[in-house]
């Protein structure tokens, strides 16, 4: 029986498609980690692309004996092709993917959604890319990554018009979520006080392109009209000497190391203004972390800059080639004036409201909400439990809590002095009552059950429908161990039998076998489906395993053998693991 009716959200399982590795603090920035990161706090996430990046990159080596850049675009319908198999692999209700050499030839049936924080027609000219036929392919496959795409991200409405308007992307696709600042994320927040010195501080990585020369002429003009100040440089020098005793330069912070990010960290608490006058930059993730410290940013008015600083509220938006004389008189105007304090505070109050990562994660889940709506459905479920065992009562309540897909039935188990006909009977009570009420199946768990990282409501219901659709007997969420197995879905194997019954679907064409079997001294409930099943089926990856408590009512190894259950479960996953992947594995 399958009815209608509201259930909590359970965690989905997302694929996060990405060359690089969102683990690691150092991609894009720290940007991926703290997107990665925010998205498992409410998801179960798993990240592909990196290792297949690399198998790529390393054929591409082997094939042009190194005399040839690699350059992912090219392997874009491979990618493509690979990507698409190995999703198959396991099941995802919904994929987040960065790179759009990923996911331009992408085949799946599941939702989309697309970060980023530009399109290539907006980036080609930072790239330097001037060879008008690698201009038309590589916008061609930006244009079907955005065409693919369920939903785009982008951190602001300068990347999303282009999506709309270069790239034909409905507005209603295009969402404007803002990043967060990649620093940890309580951050005490001291309010600017009027100081005799004030601290500027310039970050960037390109000394040119971040403006690094115009940062100094406006330095020493504000040196100029005797105003107290000091410069501090993050992330790269100049070709020249510096010899200024106030002015320190830091090359180089790691913010993976604890101690360079908890130098970075003072030097945004002590700073009062950041000067970046940018000849690109299509958001800035540097404009968030000064926000969380209350920093007055001045900046150029330039690509998506404007939707993370607001000009006269958080701080001052020029146009590019303004002169740095015109930077100094307003810098002398707002410290002057005493508006320093209020802009510091407005910025800090952008910070909380809109520009960290947990706001970002609040607003993605939204998002993923819209695309991936939840299932409406739920259906019995008949858990076999002896009383006086409470322990495994609570256990398989807390894997039932908020799952409301199903409707939790306690089914006293029968007792016997043989604990597996016991177990027999308990089937055959639930079996029965099945039959009675005229049941097309029915659903049952042991209390030893629990659910893998890998379940997913959406999941069940379709492999349910698939499995009956092929006639199956019965279907397992998961099994200890089989003898042959041949894939009938992208998520199903029959196979030839089976161990372990801790969640099982037997359908109705079961019912009359189950229920006129006459049980032998040394039989099992697993050995029993196994015979008397015309076609046994199971979902890999599995959905659902057994639990040990160190005890079994079913099998002497099991109960002498503290463990056992879960080398089963474990050799059972390798098997299939094997049979998923060798196919895949020989395309390389």
């Amino acid at each position: 029986m399958i009815c209608n009716k509201p259930f909590y959200k359970n965690k989905m399982n997302i694929a996060f498609l990405s060359s690089l590795n969102p683990i690691d603090i150092h991609s894009w920035s720290g940007t991926l980690y703290y997107m990665y990161q925010e998205l498992s706090k409410r998801h179960h996430v798993k990240w592909i692309g990196g290792n297949l990046y690399a198998k790529m990159k390393g054929y591409h080596s082997d094939l042009h004996k190194n005399e040839s850049h690699f350059n992912a675009e090219e392997y874009a319908k491979e990618f493509g092709a690979l990507i698409s198999i190995e999703l198959q692999s396991a099941y995802y209700d919904a994929i987040i993917c960065r790179d759009y050499f990923y996911l331009a030839y992408l085949v799946a049936e599941i939702p989309i959604i697309y970060i980023g924080d530009t399109t290539f027609h907006l980036f080609k000219g930072y790239l330097g890319i001037t060879d008008k036929c690698i201009i038309h392919q590589y916008d061609e496959l930006e244009r079907l990554a955005i065409t693919r795409a369920t939903k785009i991200c982008y951190p602001t409405p300068w990347a999303k018009k282009s999506a709309m308007e270069h790239y034909g992307k409905k507005a209603g696709d295009v969402e404007v979520i803002e990043f967060g600042a990649n620093i940890p994320e309580k951050i005490p927040y001291k309010q600017k006080k009027d100081t005799k010195c004030c601290n500027l501080l310039f970050v960037g990585t390109n000394w040119n392109m971040k403006g690094g020369d115009k940062v100094l002429d406006v330095y020493h003009k504000l040196k100029q009209k005797n105003l107290n100040c000091k410069l501090t440089i993050i992330g790269s020098t100049p070709d020249y000497a510096i010899d200024d005793p106030e002015i320190k330069i830091y090359p180089r912070l790691d913010k993976g190391q604890k101690d360079d990010c908890d130098c970075y960290n003072s030097i945004l608490e002590g700073a009062d203004i950041l000067l970046a006058p940018t000849v690109f930059d299509c958001y800035g993730i540097v404009y968030c972390e000064a926000a969380a410290n209350g920093i007055v940013v001045f900046t150029n008015n330039v690509c998506g800059i404007n939707h993370v600083v607001k000009d006269g509220i958080t701080g001052y938006l020029f146009d590019s080639n303004t002169q740095p004389d015109v930077w100094a008189e307003k810098i002398q105007e707002i410290i002057s004036s005493k508006k320093m304090k209020e802009l510091s505070c407005n910025a800090r109050k952008e910070y909380e409201e809109r520009l960290n990562w947990k706001v970002w994660g609040e607003k993605m889940e939204m998002l993923i909400t819209k695309v991936c709506p939840c299932v409406d459905m739920y259906m019995p479920m008949y858990a076999i439990n002896l009383p006086e065992r409470k322990d495994r009562k609570e256990h398989i309540l807390s894997e039932f809590n908020k799952r409301s897909e199903f409707e939790l039935h306690f089914v006293n188990a029968s007792r016997n002095s043989n604990s597996r006909l016991g177990l027999w009977q308990s089937i055959v009570r639930i079996v029965r009552m099945a039959s009675e009420m005229g049941e097309q199946f029915v659903v049952l768990c042991e209390d030893d059950h629990y659910f893998t990282k890998n379940y997913s409501p959406k999941l069940l219901m379709a492999e349910m429908q698939l499995a009956f659709q092929l006639g199956a007997d019965i279907l397992s969420g998961g099994i200890g161990g089989f003898g042959r197995a041949v894939k009938r879905g992208f998520h199903l194997y029959e196979v030839d039998w089976f161990w372990c019954t801790q969640f099982i679907v037997i359908y109705s064409s079961l019912y009359e076998r189950i229920l006129s079997y006459d049980f032998k001294e040394e039989d099992t409930a697993d050995g029993i489906l196994s015979t008397i099943a015309k076609k046994k089926m199971v979902i890999y990856p599995f959905i659902s395993e057994q639990k040990d408590f160190g005890y079994s009512d079913v099998t002497r190894s099991n109960q002498e053998n503290e463990g056992r259950i879960r080398e089963h479960f474990k050799m059972a996953n390798h098997m299939f693991e094997y049979l998923e992947h060798f196919s895949y594995n020989q395309l390389f």
